[in-house]
């Protein structure tokens, strides 16, 4: 026999016994069934449905394997589903019910009784569509909510294309802890009509699922309901940041803090962004953000030869508290004008009477004793603090005689025209 011949002999013999191999390991692994009686409801919570299914029949007896579910579920017209893995037999979810709720389940068995390999089930399907009223044109537009300071949210909206005069709108809201739907009571109205809800205390529905609806009644006109699904802490908005602070250094450096806003945001949930712009040889710059961070202070080195117009803050929510928010309202002061200055000035006259220009404006002292044989009058105009102080150091000759006198004051003084 040729070697070509023995050759191909072998290779057959070991097809063959691949082949068996994997037809052994296939009739090993047990094949499983889908779910049963998959099913949607609702329970009057606005677009909260629960859903459920029953187990495939005959797991019950399967011992040495792990049953588990794979839950999706969607509105018609949504890209993405939304995935759960699950050993649960029931779940409420959330759905817009303006649209078509769309749901399916399948079945992974995985254990000593599938060779510790994952084995699928076909998919089930439901679907669930409430009856809708009236022409989509009736339903309300550019509904809008924002959450202020994680205290209180503030929806509002506008009539409908077709709404008649007269109609009335009503909100409703349910989140998980309440035991039914309960509908606003302080509404925002415009020539009678609400158009708007302002909710509070709604720390409880943080990070779950808010459900809305907003509906509408009319003599003899069907208005069709909108519904939505919120999460509170994507909506959030802070107040802008407090006490901002700008100073320039002696090197020339730009320091800005400030404090985080009052009101229920978590100071650890924000982020901040910084913007300034530069007059670089008179030539004025468009606003640059600089820096977007988590801490409430910072340190910007100055361009060479340019002027610090103006310093702003903002903030919103951050990437580990929301996945979305919105940016608060700049921070109002502009500290305009910002070259490099020291932040006090302070100057020593000996023998001279005091009565400088610049002390009269900011304490109104003139004609006072004079000063002689050696005595020193010490005054400091603190910029940042608006204040001053002086001192007299002895010795001081009042009316001829010589006097051990230390006498200071510190009080505020006004802002000059313009900002510092």
């Amino acid at each position: 026999m040729s070697h070509l011949g023995m050759a191909l002999r072998r290779l057959c013999a070991l097809s063959v016994a691949l082949l068996w191999g994997c037809l052994a390991s296939t009739s090993h692994r047990k094949a499983v069934a889908p779910p049963q009686d998959l099913q949607i409801t609702d329970p009057g919570l606005l677009g909260s449905l629960d859903v459920e299914w029953k187990p495939p029949p005959n797991v019950q007896t399967v011992s040495d394997c792990t049953v588990r579910y794979k839950f999706e579920y969607r509105n018609t017209g949504d890209r993405d589903w939304k995935v759960i893995f699950t050993r649960k037999l029931k779940f409420r979810v959330g759905f817009d019910l303006s649209r078509t709720a769309e749901v399916k389940v399948q079945t992974l068995l995985e254990g000593q009784c599938t060779n510790d390999m994952e084995v699928q089930s076909d998919w089930i399907y439901a679907t669930f569509q409430v009856p809708l009223q009236g022409k989509l044109e009736s339903e309300v537009q550019n509904f809008h909510c924002i959450y202020h300071d994680w205290e209180y949210l503030k929806c509002t909206w506008q009539p409908g294309l077709l709404a008649p005069r007269g109609v009335h709108y009503g909100l409703y809201y349910w989140y998980e802890g309440l035991d039914r739907a309960a509908q606003c009571d302080d509404y925002i109205q415009d020539h009678g009509i609400n158009i708007g809800c302002m909710l509070q205390n709604l720390s409880q529905a943080e990070y779950k699922d808010l459900s809305i609806c907003v509906n509408g009644s009319a003599a003899a006109t069907l208005l069709r309901p909108l519904y939505v699904t919120l999460r509170l802490h994507n909506l959030a908005k802070p107040s802008p940041p407090k006490h901002l602070v700008v100073s320039m250094s002696a090197s020339e450096e730009l320091h800005v803090a400030w404090s985080p806003p009052g009101g229920e945001t978590p100071p650890q949930c924000l982020e901040y962004e910084v913007q300034l712009t530069e007059d670089a040889r008179g030539t004025k710059a468009a606003w640059a953000s600089v820096s977007t961070q988590m801490e409430t202070a910072l340190t910007i080195s100055r361009a060479n030869q340019s002027r610090i117009s103006c310093v702003r803050v903002r903030g919103r929510t951050n990437i580990f508290c929301a996945d979305q928010g919105f940016w608060s309202e700049w921070t109002q002061e502009c500290f305009s004008g910002m070259e490099p200055k020291v932040t006090s000035i302070s100057y020593t006259a000996s023998t001279q009477p005091v009565c400088d220009q610049a002390l009269i404006a900011a304490t109104g002292i003139c004609g006072g004793p004079a000063l002689e044989g050696g005595a020193c009058f010490s005054y400091t105009l603190n910029l940042v603090r608006h204040s001053h102080s002086y001192s007299f150091a002895s010795p001081v000759r009042l009316a001829g005689k010589p006097q051990n006198i230390n006498a200071s004051a510190l009080a505020p003084f006004p802002a000059a025209q313009g900002q510092l």
